[in-house]
Order: C-alpha cells, then structure tokens, then sequence
C-alpha cells in the first residue's frame, strides 16, 4: 500500500475517524459500573453497521479470528481482551476501549483510555504518563521527520515516569488495509526510518506496565497480560501528518 495518501483520499479517512471517534466517545459514554463488556460490543457493531461502516476487528487474524467489534482491555489486560458478558464494568477500573472500522474501503482505528471512580495515587499516574507518552509522539509527527523520531519521543517520555516501555507492540500506518507499513515501536533512533511527509497517516499506540514482569498470551489465544497480573495501560490516536502541526484525526 502507498503511505502517502492523496488528498482525496485523506478526506475519505477523515470522515472514517470521525465517524469511529463518534462511536468510541459514545463506548466512553456507556461504561457505567454494571455494564458489561458484551453490551459495550454490541452498541458498537450496531453504531458501526448503522452508518454503513464495517467493523474492523471482528473476524480479524486467524485460528483463532478475532470474535468482536473492540477490544475490552481492563486493569491487568494490555491488550486485544476479549468482551463477555461476565466481564461488567467495576468501580476503581482502567479500561481501554480499542476499535477500528472500514467506511468506504478506508480504515480507523484508535483506543480511548478510561477510568471508572476513584484510583490509587500509583495507578493516575500510570494513566497520566500514558497520556503524556501519546502526547509527546504526536508533537514528533511533523513533515520533515521521520518514524525514528516518533518511537525515540515516546520512548523518552516513558523512560522518566517510573514505569516500563512496552516494546513487544506497536503502532503502524493505516490506509487501504487496517495495518499497513510502516510499523510505528514504542522505541527507536532519531533519524531512522521511514520520511514523514503531508499525507502519511499512522496510528500511535503507546503502551506501559508497572512492572518489569514478562508478557503472556491467555488461553483465548489474544488477551495479553503481564505474568504477575499487575496493570497496563495503552492509548491509541490516529494521526496525519500535514504542512503544519499534526492532525488528530480520532480526537
């Protein structure tokens, strides 16, 4: 796939992210104490189907596929946690609410990152560094830069919070098809990779752990979480790079 779009074609993927960020905000919205995760899934295929989108991640991957419309990823799930019906929505949670969708043949895809009641002093800051993680990726998405230099932003802001780079995963282009190249690591080299340029569109997928404990794949197969269990954030926004400041097509 081409990583620079036209302008034809961004304008078909600004009205795909807006379209997802209208269904992610109302996801937000609807993540009450006492709802579950199924719930959550099912208002979001519908939203989705109701404006002619298709969902992204349900029927994605292989053996086995993908079984949902989002990824419900609380506490300890990093991500691609699976909603069910058992999973309901509790006081004191960190959850991150993470879809796509393809409206046109054009794809979205971002995560919006939430918290139930009250947190611990530890856990708003875990929240806070994930923000500020994003935040410092995107001001590094300017014409004239490149990959490197978005991984090395957010790799530097992470490393002076108190807590561990998540390096197994990472962001990625996005286009025609839901993950397309380049691959956007958490880490990385100023000045390497890829050239950034009006038109290139990436999604930028901060993620941080509160311990150096190794990360392991649940039964299902998707669900990633740290072996002692303890918790993860991540964060999601897409984004285009123009002449000017960058673009939040997802905010």
């Amino acid at each position: 796939m081409t990583l620079v779009k036209t302008p034809e074609q961004v304008d078909k993927m600004r009205v795909s992210a807006a379209l997802l960020a209208r269904c992610l905000d109302m996801l937000v919205a609807c993540a009450k104490p006492g709802h579950s995760a199924k719930e959550l899934d099912a208002i979001a295929e519908e939203f989705m189907r109701d404006h002619n989108a298709i969902p992204a991640f349900k029927g994605y991957g292989s053996d086995p596929e993908y079984p949902a419309s989002i990824c419900f990823s609380k506490n300890e799930v990093l991500v691609h946690g699976i909603p069910t019906e058992d999973l309901v929505v509790e006081e004191g949670y960190i959850i991150t609410i993470d879809s796509g969708l393809s409206l046109g043949g054009w794809f979205a895809d971002a995560a919006r990152l939430l918290v139930i009641g009250e947190l611990s002093a530890e856990d708003q800051n875990l929240v806070l560094w994930a923000h500020r993680a994003l935040d410092a990726g995107i001001d590094a998405c300017v014409a004239g830069s490149n990959v490197g230099d978005i991984s090395y932003a957010i790799q530097v802001e992470i490393g002076r919070s108190p807590f561990y780079n998540i390096v197994q995963f990472c962001g990625h282009a996005i286009g025609q098809e839901l993950h397309e190249s380049p691959q956007i690591p958490n880490f990385g080299l100023r000045g390497k990779g890829e050239d950034l340029v009006p038109g290139v569109v990436v999604c930028l997928e901060p993620m941080l752990k509160k311990t150096n404990s190794e990360l392991e794949f649940l039964s299902d197969s998707w669900t990633v979480v740290p072996r002692d269990r303890t918790r993860t954030v991540h964060m999601e926004q897409m984004i285009l790079i123009t002449e000017d400041k960058p673009e939040i097509l997802t905010a």
